[in-house]
């Protein structure tokens, strides 16, 4: 075994991260937690965003930083699985199960994202108005109910991935 790789907890090929390597992974994380927050706070942000994305506002925040961090996400992890199965393994059949698994875990992602805010925007309906016990309430029950089995499904998914990933790898 190579110095770095723990069979234990990595599939084959995949290496633990170096002391510096976490570093600049943090600070990466740390930057961009400080630009969300600066544009939710930059006034002239808003009204670019709202200009240019007609009705859309603040009041789903989270859903948008749940699709930031995936497209973030879903590039640098398509950018990481072509380096290490296309260039350095020469491995399509691992490019393809890592680019499907990194996809579903993008998946899993916003539609969780997708879920906290349909839970914030009923926690804020049943706050600002006299709740009746109507469509309207149900409406927002099931749209979260949704949202849950759809995360529910891509996470079934994507360990399904894993499992088929790890018999790849067996045989």
């Amino acid at each position: 075994m190579a110095v770095g790789q723990d069979a234990g907890l990595f599939g084959k090929g995949e290496t633990l991260m170096s002391g510096w390597g976490w570093f600049w992974t943090l600070v990466g994380f740390l930057v961009y937690i400080v630009v969300l927050i600066f544009l939710f706070f930059y006034k002239p942000f808003e009204e670019l965003f709202s200009f240019v994305i007609k009705n859309t506002t603040y009041d789903n925040v989270l859903f948008w930083a749940a699709i930031l961090t995936g497209i973030v996400g879903f590039c640098g992890y398509h950018w990481r699985a072509y380096r290490l199965f296309i260039v350095d393994q020469r491995n399509m059949e691992g490019m393809v199960l890592s680019s499907l698994r990194g996809s579903t875990f993008i998946a899993i992602m916003i539609s969780a994202g997708a879920a906290l805010q349909s839970v914030q925007t009923l926690i804020v309906y049943l706050v600002r108005e006299e709740v009746v016990l109507g469509p309207d309430l149900g409406r927002r029950l099931a749209a979260i109910l949704a949202l849950i089995v759809l995360t529910g499904v891509f996470a079934i998914i994507f360990w399904l991935l894993r499992l088929v990933r790890l018999h790849a790898e067996r045989n």
